[in-house]
């Protein structure tokens, strides 16, 4: 378990600075996170692992405290991750 923390931890302090922000922002944006149409398998798996980067950070978009982790909100995204303490 102690792993999973420090994971955790490895990915908040790089992607929660301010240039980690934004290159988590464009890491997901190219990966389709924000994209409603996706449609062929190879996009998807793209999606599923920008997925996987956020669930490492601690971010589940599935618990009800991350709903703002959603694909049609960058800008929405943007602004609560700028919040995010870098823990």
């Amino acid at each position: 378990m102690a792993k999973a923390n420090s994971n955790t931890t490895s990915y908040r302090t790089c992607f929660l600075t301010d240039a980690g922000k934004r290159t988590l922002g464009d890491i997901l944006s190219e990966a389709g996170f924000f994209d409603t149409d996706l449609k062929t398998s190879e996009e998807m798996a793209v999606e599923n692992f920008a997925k996987k980067i956020l669930r490492k950070m601690g971010l589940c978009g599935e618990d009800p405290e991350h709903s703002w982790l959603s694909p049609d909100n960058f800008d929405s995204f943007i602004q609560k991750l700028s919040e995010l303490p870098n823990k």
